[in-house]
């Protein structure tokens, strides 16, 4: 079984940078799926493809264990994007 902290742990520690994580276990309890959000300038100038190799090899072994993996992986200048567009939509719709 893998754990939210183990995964957290390996990335921290394989791809460094890291300013913003976010890991749920989306598999009821028995550690299989993830949802997995990160924020890293270490994806920048990266393809969508290589990034996410990135993760998965910084996962190592323990993606076998793992039955899906969900990855929303951003830049700091993406990830601020994102948020300032999520609070103008918000603001548009009260």
């Amino acid at each position: 079984m893998v754990t939210a902290d183990e995964i957290e742990s390996l990335i921290q520690t394989n791809i460094g940078d890291i300013h913003k994580i976010q890991i749920e276990d989306v598999s009821g309890g028995c550690g299989s799926m993830f949802n997995v959000m990160i924020v890293s300038d270490k994806f920048k100038g990266l393809m969508r493809l290589k990034q996410h190799k990135l993760v998965h090899q910084a996962l190592g072994d323990k993606m076998k264990e793992l039955h899906a993996l969900t990855l929303k992986l951003y830049t700091e200048e993406q990830y601020q994007k994102t948020v300032s567009e999520s609070a103008e939509a918000a603001d548009k719709s009260q």
